[in-house]
């Protein structure tokens, strides 16, 4: 599993710096990451975390709303970065943490 990762990595990094658009969620530099941050996860997972449905999550990839997903080795598969979804959901939080102190 490290080895493959090992491989993903520069395949990772050149999907970071062609998307043009820089979604407004993501704070976080990976133009450096290290194999330890690089967690691919399933649409089913991304369900499960989210909560969202299948079609809402693509409806908000859409609209730059929520992070892209990356197609795996095969290309008929395709996965999230753990970090991205992960810091979407902070976002998210803080979005309604702070309307609801507002």
């Amino acid at each position: 599993m490290f080895l493959l990762l090992e491989h993903l990595l520069p395949i990772v990094k050149q999907i970071h710096q062609k998307e043009s658009i820089t979604p407004s969620y993501s704070k976080t530099d990976f133009s450096n990451p290290t194999t330890s941050q690089i967690i691919f996860i399933r649409k089913k997972e991304v369900m499960r975390r989210t909560g969202l449905s299948s079609s809402s999550i693509y409806d908000l990839m859409s609209r730059s709303l929520f992070p892209q997903s990356i197609k795996l080795a095969g290309g008929k598969s395709v996965a999230w970065l753990e970090s991205d979804v992960e810091q979407w959901l902070k976002q998210c939080l803080d979005n309604s943490t702070s309307q609801g102190a507002a």
